[in-house]
């Protein structure tokens, strides 16, 4: 079997047919991630022994993908995280109030500079289990935010106090829906009622535009997220496993 990279994908071919993919992603935190088509082991390893060759391999199946689990057990994948797939109800969080953020300037990602909200992203996701060590660049970001970014559900904390940011909440407008990319706070607002104040904000401007129910994931070993996302009244309807195979 021979392993070619075209572009961001490497092939499996025997003779003259291609016989399979990996489509990968070297992650701004330093990960690779791989998907396989097809699914099958002896494929699955035969392009990690070239693309995990000299660093660790990452990919990603659904709880109610047990064959797909299978395979990767079989091609030398092991579990190494979890994350809970969630559903919100819009109106719970609409009804918070703003008192936590007395004090602070809230506006859009453009009211501060998306360079500057950018770099406090990379610092909030350094944070977030499964993120850590998570470095963007501009360009990144603009490929991020170029499908699905409404700065009406995006609202940014500032300090003007501690001229620092203190949290931020991230709505992303997809066609099945608006999704939960992120709620944080930063460290020194930790348990201040920020976060979740923010959250509130976004999920009024959704309730005024006639969504009911807000799609998000929360890693289950975060168990402050999954305390916000239970307030919230959010229903856990799923996982996603992640995976790794090690050199």
């Amino acid at each position: 079997m021979e392993i070619r990279q075209m572009a961001e994908r490497w092939e499996a071919w025997e003779g003259s047919g291609r016989v399979g993919t990996a489509h990968v992603w070297d992650r701004p935190d330093g990960k690779r991630f791989a998907w396989f088509d097809p699914v099958e082991a002896d494929l699955i390893a035969a392009l990690c022994g070239v693309i995990g060759a000299d660093r660790p391999v990452h990919t990603l199946a659904d709880t109610a993908e047990q064959r797909m689990q299978r395979q990767l057990g079989a091609a030398g994948f092991v579990g190494e995280r979890y994350e809970h797939d969630w559903t919100l109800p819009v109106a719970e969080a609409a009804g918070w109030d703003d008192a936590a953020l007395a004090g602070f300037r809230v506006g859009s990602p453009e009211t501060f500079g998306m360079d500057a909200v950018r770099r406090f992203d990379d610092e909030i996701r350094a944070d977030i289990p499964g993120l850590r060590g998570w470095r963007s660049d501009t360009g990144f970001w603009a490929d991020e935010h170029a499908s699905g970014y409404d700065p009406a559900v995006y609202p940014v904390a500032w300090d003007p106090e501690g001229e620092c940011f203190a949290g931020i909440v991230r709505v992303w407008m997809t066609e099945s829906g608006p999704r939960l990319g992120l709620v944080a706070a930063a460290r020194p607002c930790r348990g201040r009622g920020v976060a979740a104040a923010l959250l509130g904000r976004a999920f009024r401007v959704l309730r005024e535009r006639g969504h009911r129910t807000v799609a998000t994931e929360c890693d289950a070993a975060n168990p402050f997220s999954k305390a916000l996302l239970e307030r919230a009244g959010g229903t856990i309807i799923g996982g996603t496993y992640e995976f790794v195979r090690h050199p």
